[in-house]
């Protein structure tokens, strides 16, 4: 029986002659259809067309899932982040839903560590100086060396990107509370006790949590007054995260020193936001994931757990067993 898979991605922004391939070795017809993030009728419309879907931003709640369960089985998500999907509501619908953790951690890890230089000797500034016809466009900066980085979250994008620093002269702070392995001399990092200590301690916080009920506006006022006035602040993990209107207080009122985002609450942003116009703040559009190489890695997981599933297996990328 022909099986029917769903992306919900834009294939002449993304390339995806991989999944194209796989699905048509298979024999599987793949509808290749993105639709705004927060529609849903659309959203039901397309999963009442598909066995499978591989998912972006699409929202899947207890409305919508309800809708498809008839038809759709299985959801992946194309990345390792799974805020658009009430999981909860998915296994009551008896819908498995999976994700491709790790394919995308290296090129996650590379724009914080971008964000972080950028931050510190402000490039973005010099080049587009530059380009303006300003020479020497130079503005003096701060080197990572000598500094103390503190990371919120220690999954597989921290990882990465402790090992990527190796080659600087850093002293690595970590706080996760559901981490079990506090083993210091294992990762090359000093564990501390609580998320206050990182806050405190650090030139440089780095944030690699998940975006849910916990972590949405854990960094507000509070954890700004706690920071160093020196500090900056990067984010590459959801924009939720960050209490905006929080964060540009307390880069108005010089508690923090800069910022540098990856991820915004709202993307796109509204003209009006006033982070695009501040000059200590560098802001990137939510690009972090999207390398050749993370793109191939994320497709071949995808391929092969939709094979798995559509052979009678609960694939291992599945988060509600």
């Amino acid at each position: 029986m022909e099986k029917t898979i769903w992306l919900n991605l834009d294939s002449e922004k993304v390339d995806v002659t991989y999944l194209d391939a796989f699905f048509e070795k298979k024999g599987w017809k793949l509808i290749k259809k993105p639709i705004p993030a927060a529609n849903e009728e659309i959203t039901i419309e397309m999963g009442l067309q598909a066995d499978a879907v591989i998912s972006t931003w699409e929202p899947w709640n207890t409305r919508t899932l309800e809708a498809v369960k008839d038809k759709t089985k299985y959801i992946v998500r194309y990345g390792a982040g799974l805020d658009n999907i009430d999981i909860p509501a998915a296994t009551r619908a008896g819908i498995y839903v999976g994700n491709v953790p790790g394919a995308n951690s290296p090129a996650v890890a590379e724009t914080a560590l971008l964000h972080m230089l950028n931050v510190l000797r402000r490039f973005a500034h010099c080049t587009e100086g530059c380009k303006k016809g300003i020479w020497p466009s130079t503005i003096t900066g701060n080197e990572l060396d000598g500094k103390t980085v503190g990371l919120l979250g220690f999954g597989n994008i921290g990882k990465q990107l402790v090992r990527m620093m190796k080659g600087f002269d850093v002293k690595v702070l970590v706080y996760d509370a559901y981490f079990p392995d506090r083993n210091n001399e294992k990762y090359g990092v000093t564990f501390v006790d609580n998320k206050e200590e990182l806050f405190r301690e650090c030139d440089i916080l780095s944030l690699h949590v998940p975006m849910n009920e916990e972590t949405k506006g854990m960094i507000n006022k509070e954890v700004f007054a706690m920071m160093k006035p020196s500090a900056y602040l990067i984010n590459t993990c959801r924009g939720g995260v960050v209490n905006e209107a929080d964060l540009i207080e307390a880069l108005e009122q010089k508690q923090i020193q800069g910022a540098g985002l990856d991820v915004l609450v709202e993307e796109p942003p509204k003209a009006d936001n006033p982070l695009l116009a501040m000059d200590n703040v560098f802001i990137t559009s939510h690009m972090g994931a999207a390398s050749l190489e993370s793109e191939h890695r994320s497709q071949v997981i995808i391929a092969d757990c939709i094979a798995d599933f559509f052979d009678g297996n609960i694939p291992y990328n599945v988060k509600n067993r």
